[in-house]
């Protein structure tokens, strides 16, 4: 039973998924608006209908959705159990903007630049 679910488990990781993208992210700000220095990763993996998005390089896969936006920004929303949230928005010029929202209402941004994979 167990073994029957490793090929969906690899399906949602990005190396293994049809598209996606890599992001770093240089520049944190706290929602009271101070900004400092940041040294934080993110990967999305979408396979099919499927998105998956990992907010570090040490958390699992959280699902996500490919929101529908106008021009040529991508935008993505993660939802992990609770109230916690999280968006990633792709600009045409590759930087991007990564928005937690745990459920405290202690949002934190994060601003950097995303690469596709194959």
């Amino acid at each position: 039973m167990r073994l029957a679910a490793l090929p969906l488990i690899l399906l949602a990781t990005p190396l293994m998924a049809e598209t996606g993208y890599s992001c770093t992210f240089t520049v944190e700000c706290a929602a009271a608006g101070e900004c400092g220095p940041a040294d934080r990763v993110a990967e999305i993996g979408i396979s099919g209908e499927d998105t998956w998005i990992f907010l570090s390089e040490t958390a699992g896969p959280l699902p996500g959705v490919r929101l529908s936006g106008h021009g040529p920004a991508l935008p993505f929303a993660a939802f992990g159990t609770g109230p916690a949230s999280a968006l990633l928005t792709i600009n045409s010029d590759r930087t991007a903007l990564l928005s937690q929202h745990p459920g405290d209402g202690g949002a934190v941004t994060y601003f950097g630049t995303c690469e596709a994979t194959q």
